[in-house]
């Protein structure tokens, strides 16, 4: 009986232990949208002297631009990004979420400079909606997100949003919908 109980709780431990954080972050992880998108957390990087996870975006296979991201108690932030050769590096973090859990009302905002402008990113969890994928049926946080930049451009998406899963889906503005199809 003793050694059921030890294996039990050795079960359970590593159980805990395998289960994704809220805001997933494990090297490794991807995620691939029908819009020919993957997502793939990398190694840490140096971030204005922080360690920073690679989030690398890939479009049909091909890297196009990495995020630098920090995953911890004040939520997910962005540190900066790079694209066509070029790395920028944000002089304030962007929030991306806040400190977990998210609920029905939570806002958030955040402005960084950059070469001669503004980047704002705004969020807003604004329901909980049952949304379906290829990959399943989910009850996820939709996420208003709005960015908006000193030079005029703007634009919103409805992210949605599973805790420990990740995004499953996005809509657009003009109303085009990118759905999950496989995360690892």
């Amino acid at each position: 009986m003793k050694k059921i109980l030890i294996l039990l709780t050795i079960f359970a431990i590593n159980f805990v232990i395998a289960q994704e954080s809220y805001y997933p972050s494990r090297t490794g992880l991807s995620w691939t949208y029908n819009n020919s998108e993957t997502q793939a957390i990398s190694e840490y990087t140096d971030a204005n002297g922080n360690a920073a996870k690679v989030l690398v975006h890939y479009l049909n296979g091909q890297p196009v631009s990495e995020d630098y991201m920090i995953f911890d108690e004040k939520g997910v932030r962005s540190f900066g990004t790079a694209s066509g050769g070029q790395a920028f590096q944000y002089e304030q973090p962007l929030i991306i979420y806040p400190p977990a859990p998210l609920q029905v009302g939570n806002t958030w905002s955040s402005t960084t400079k950059l070469a001669g402008f503004e980047l704002s990113l705004s969020g807003e969890v604004v329901a909980v909606r049952g949304v379906q994928t290829p990959v399943g049926r989910f009850n996820a946080l939709q996420i208003r997100q709005k960015t908006v930049t000193s030079t005029g451009a703007q634009t919103t998406i409805d992210l949605f949003f599973v805790p420990s899963i990740g995004v499953v889906k996005w809509i657009t503005e003009d109303g085009v919908v990118v759905d999950l199809i496989e995360k690892n």
